[in-house]
């Protein structure tokens, strides 16, 4: 007798992982956050060509959800880092919840466990943190706004690419403000919409790069030395923590950086605006 059970489909293989520890490796470099986006901005777009693109356009939706994650990332390692440094921001997130298995796996900073269930791939998800912790509203006096609007969008395509097979949900097509369509609409990303992605999400990374740097700096000055932690500490070497986290070995050695001064010098500068 047939057996009707395995009519519709090919039967499962036994499938297993022979090592995980293959699908994994640690990683050497500690670059301040903008770099690390960078590095892996520039990895991503490097396996894409124009030709590779138009013979494989499976691939580049999955490439724009790389940049979108990098991009996520940055914001978890800045926000970690401003944490790990400034006693304000150490006060607002002191109720955050923390995974212990970041303690146990000690890969890096205890900080980033407390936003390992914390997805920045939705813009008012970072508003929120940036407020919040931080201090730092995001509204159209700023540069971040523009940008962070834009990554909205992408932010929307990737939804459909990770959860849905690239084809585009109804709540998402709605927020991105398409036509009515009676037939799927699938995500397609070609060449030139993967350069632009990876413009916006670097225009967004830099843009908050150089606000949050400059409101840190700010609360360096004239915040900072008033709290019980840092009352006796050297505000020199403070500021020079300060400096690692935000400043990008990438961009000054392609000359990108408008004012490329010592951390010294950026000190100073900052120290003589409050005495005018």
């Amino acid at each position: 007798m047939q057996n009707w059970k395995q009519t519709v489909s090919a039967n499962a293989s036994t499938a297993r992982i022979s090592d995980i520890t293959k699908y994994v490796k640690v990683n050497p470099t500690n670059p301040s956050p903008i770099d690390r986006f960078y590095e892996e901005r520039n990895a991503l777009l490097s396996a894409v060509t124009p030709d590779y693109a138009l013979e494989n356009p499976t691939v580049t939706p999955l490439v724009l959800v790389g940049l979108i994650s990098s991009t996520e990332n940055y914001f978890r390692e800045i926000i970690s880092g401003i944490i790990s440094i400034c006693p304000k921001a150490k006060e607002k997130s002191a109720s955050k919840s923390l995974n212990l298995a970041t303690a146990w796996f000690g890969y890096g900073a205890l900080e980033k466990g407390a936003f390992e269930n914390t997805s920045f791939s939705d813009p008012d998800t970072v508003k929120k943190d940036l407020k919040n912790i931080v201090g730092y509203d995001v509204s159209n006096g700023n540069q971040i706004l523009d940008p962070l609007l834009e990554f909205g969008k992408l932010c929307e395509l990737r939804h459909a690419i990770v959860h849905s097979a690239g084809l585009l949900a109804g709540k998402n097509a709605i927020k991105l403000q398409l036509p009515n369509s009676k037939n799927p609409v699938k995500i397609s990303v070609a060449y030139s919409g993967l350069q632009e992605s990876a413009e916006i999400c670097t225009s967004l990374v830099c843009s908050s790069n150089l606000e949050l740097f400059t409101h840190i700096s700010k609360r360096w000055l004239h915040e900072w030395p008033k709290t019980p932690a840092y009352r006796e500490q050297n505000q020199n070497e403070i500021f020079k923590r300060v400096w690692k986290l935000f400043y990008s070995e990438f961009d000054a050695e392609n000359g990108l950086i408008q004012n490329p001064i010592s951390h010294i010098k950026a000190r100073n500068l900052i120290i003589r605006q409050r005495a005018q």
